[in-house]
């Protein structure tokens, strides 16, 4: 039996293809429009043969590989925009950075996840990180919201719970905000999503984080961080002068900016977050 698989999701554009009859499985595999390379491995029967290679086959099908019939031709891989091919290699980052992604919380540390980031980014040259460092202030600048002021709100600020109604103070520091905006953008592109349209994502059982410890203001640094491991830069933000420089319009502070709506503080918070308020709220009691 031969079957041929083909994968061109995001940036990826190659071919895998699996031939198998009795104790033999070949598989060749490689860029789209190139040989490739071919591995041969004899199994001790026949039947093992076609269990392990029918396996390899419903992983491939898992990681976006889709199959080809013997006559088809193979598509034209769709160009992604450089903004398209921006997001995947941020997002590609801050996910092959964290070593720590399927821990429980107690085990991720945003230190470790931010030199683990700084050492994966030092692999490339200035235009890459160029776009990484663009990107992160566009996600930044996108988490800019009343919403997410007061998720930082109900998991930072002091409460008082009074007729079993939690009752919020709504202080909010300009820099406190943009390191706790840091923080949700470590925890990466699916919590990412689903934070920004709806906070009480937070507590849908997806997640688990450490919320005594909710800023990540190294990130703010890590593209310039990365980019002085090879090179003696006299200037340490020459990464973010270079983003300033193109793209002026990009502002993920508070100053000179306005939400897009006021944020609610005090008793407003548990009843528009019931969920939220009163998981976060007894999590912070214990």
């Amino acid at each position: 039996m031969k079957r041929n698989f083909i994968n061109q999701s995001e940036l990826s554009n190659k071919f895998w293809n699996i031939e198998y009859e009795g104790k033999i499985q070949k598989i060749t595999f490689g860029k789209t429009g190139t040989k490739g390379r071919e591995t041969i491995k004899e199994f001790e029967t026949s039947k093992k043969c076609s269990e392990e290679s029918e396996k390899l086959i419903k992983q491939k099908i898992g990681k976006g590989y889709f199959e080809l019939n013997e006559t088809d031709e193979i598509p034209d891989k769709i160009e992604l925009s450089q903004e398209e091919k921006s997001e995947i290699y941020f997002w590609d980052a801050i996910e092959k950075s964290n070593k720590k992604k399927n821990a429980k919380w107690n085990e991720y540390d945003v230190d470790e996840h931010l030199e683990n980031l700084t050492n994966y980014l030092s692999k490339f040259g200035k235009e890459r990180l160029i776009l990484f460092e663009k990107t992160l202030q566009e996600k930044l600048s996108q988490l800019y919201t009343a919403e997410i002021a007061e998720l930082s709100i109900i998991l930072e600020c002091d409460f008082k719970k009074e007729n079993e109604i939690y009752i919020f103070d709504d202080y909010l520091s300009d820099d406190g905000f943009i390191y706790f905006r840091c923080w949700l953008i470590l925890k990466g592109k699916d919590f990412f999503s689903e934070i920004s349209k709806d906070i009480q994502a937070f507590v849908n059982g997806k997640y688990s984080f450490n919320i005594g410890d909710t800023w990540a203001e190294g990130l703010l640094y890590v593209a310039d961080e990365a980019y002085s491991e090879n090179h003696e830069n006299e200037d340490e933000s020459e990464i973010r002068d270079a983003v300033f420089k193109t793209n002026p319009e990009i502002n993920y502070d508070s100053l000179e900016r306005t939400m897009n709506r006021e944020i609610y503080s005090g008793e407003k918070l548990h009843s528009k977050y019931k969920k939220l308020v009163e998981e976060i709220c007894e999590l912070k009691s214990k």
